[in-house]
């Protein structure tokens, strides 16, 4: 018992340090935004209209490189033990990029092939180290798929931060989902915990700041680094269930990713399909999200939110259902297809409300604000 209080202060201690750092420099943003500049448009069209520093993500980064320092003072005086090639190479070098590549978008408004160079070194940096996604005994497969799903998970999440405080909410999620699986399998290991852990009091303290209506936001600088951190994060913890003692593709490895991702998966699924058929690029910004449409049909920004982070829970209840079969190894073809069909179900549902929008738009019958926005959109139809 009084190990686990121990555990309790210094998990309690870690996220308000981690959240009063990462308040006080978004606070710093905002109080000197005029010098730092307002968002410059970036590739990634906001829902507001209003122009925001999107500075947001210089907080997450400043908790990460002080989470860090920390991990190398713990380790330093052999508290903790850490494998320099796994931090450095596969952890430090491409959150960093990440970073970069992010900062110089919202900085200089880059092509999206400098954004994709980037993060697929990033991804490189993962195979590099070894972080790798073992879907099959093919090294090779292994490893471009890795460096596909990092590149994937990067954009997936920049896409996703089109509206107040989602990213941030559906992001949490996922980082309990990982901490959530970490005690189940009785695997806390202290590097990785405070890393999640000081992140997850990085975007409480963002989300003062980013909650609607948002007064910072992240920007690609803080989307990037995101998307490269849950990346790591799920290749650590979501990818990881399948059985050893068979070789080749199973079915089951992929659901617990796909269910902790679930809000921004299907979003870039959406807005992918949709923007090809129309003969758009998906790689441009734009208010056709499911976010959106969601708004369209007359919710406000805040609701939009609150569904999204319920979906997200929603999901995280059904990998912890799921878990203790999982890590038992004993699954089933059948309860696969029953999470399958869950999938399928909010997709179908989400897809449902996103035509329901397109209707409205089309019959004129939304309100005044929505109309302009609309209007602003390129060949939505």
């Amino acid at each position: 018992m009084t190990e686990l209080y121990s555990i309790i202060i210094i998990i309690s201690v870690l996220i308000f340090i981690s959240l009063c750092t990462s308040y006080g420099v978004n606070n710093f943003f905002l109080k000197n935004a005029s010098s730092f500049g307002k968002n410059k448009g970036g590739s990634q069209i906001r829902w507001a209209s209003a122009s925001k520093p999107p500075l947001g993500g210089m907080s997450f980064y400043a908790v990460f490189i002080l989470l860090m320092i920390l991990i190398s003072s713990l380790a330093y005086f052999n508290i903790l033990k850490w494998d320099s090639n796994y931090l450095m190479v596969g952890l430090l070098l491409p959150m960093t990029i990440g970073f970069f590549v992010g900062l110089a978008d919202d900085s200089y408004n880059t092509s999206p092939l400098v954004k994709f160079v980037g993060q697929f070194v990033c991804g490189l940096f993962f195979m590099l180290s070894e972080n790798l996604i073992h879907i099959c005994n093919i090294d090779w497969v292994n490893n471009w798929f890795t460096i596909v799903w990092v590149v994937g998970m990067m954009n997936s999440i920049n896409m996703l931060d089109n509206m107040d405080g989602v990213v941030t909410g559906v992001s949490l999620t996922s980082l309990l989902v990982a901490l959530m699986i970490m005690i189940k399998l009785e695997r806390l290991n202290l590097v990785d915990v405070i890393l999640i852990i000081g992140t997850i009091g990085a975007l409480i303290g963002f989300l003062f700041f980013n909650w609607h209506p948002a007064k910072i936001y992240m920007g690609d600088t803080g989307s990037q680094f995101l998307g490269a951190f849950l990346a790591w994060v799920s290749i650590q913890y979501f990818w990881i269930f399948r059985d050893e003692t068979t070789g080749g593709f199973q079915a089951h490895q992929f659901l617990v990713p796909a269910l902790a991702f679930i809000v921004s998966l299907i979003d870039t699924t959406t807005v992918t399909i949709r923007r090809l058929a129309r003969g758009v690029s998906p790689f441009v910004g734009g208010r056709d999200h499911t976010t959106h449409h969601f708004a369209y049909l007359g919710m406000s920004d805040k609701n939009v939110v609150r569904i999204l982070i319920g979906v997200s829970s929603l999901s995280a209840l059904v990998i912890f259902i799921m878990l203790d079969d999982l890590i038992l190894n004993h699954w089933s073809f059948y309860k696969t297809l029953g999470v399958i069909f869950f999938y399928i179900s909010i997709f179908a549902i989400i897809q449902y409300y996103y035509e329901m929008a397109k209707q409205k738009i089309g019959k004129g019958t939304m309100n005044k604000q929505s109309v302009l926005i609309v209007e602003k959109m390129d060949d939505f139809d």
